[in-house]
């Protein structure tokens, strides 16, 4: 995955644990032209995570099935809002999941993105 581009904006959550004892820590970076957030969600399948955007507000949620060293734990469920700092497509969103990493990239809209003006001499 390549950070490079872009500039942590935030980081929320808690410690990563291989089994969520609370929502998983969220690593939001930001571009000129799009957020990406990434989230480790170790045990999640692609059909347990649910990723919306509504606004400014980017919402996960994501189910994990114990494993069968783990006991009875139970079914552990997070679900985790952010809001972003500027409107997004919501249309151009996509998640991946890959080895138990999500990685989530949005758009920014077109009003959001800041634009050169050329200055014309006379």
């Amino acid at each position: 995955m390549n950070h490079s581009q872009h500039e942590k904006t935030t980081q929320a959550g808690a410690a990563k644990a291989p089994f969520w004892r609370a929502a998983p820590e969220m690593d939001v970076y930001e571009s000129a032209s799009e957020f990406l957030m990434v989230l480790d969600v170790p045990g999640a399948s692609a059909d347990s995570v649910d990723v919306q955007v509504l606004g400014k507000e980017l919402s996960v949620r994501a189910e994990q099935a114990p494993s069968p060293n783990q006991g009875d734990v139970a079914l552990a469920t997070f679900e985790r809002r952010v809001d972003l700092p500027t409107e997004v497509d919501a249309n151009s969103a996509t998640a991946v999941l890959r080895d138990g990493v999500l990685e989530i990239r949005i758009t920014k809209s077109a009003a959001a993105r800041r634009v050169k003006i050329a200055v014309n001499a006379n």
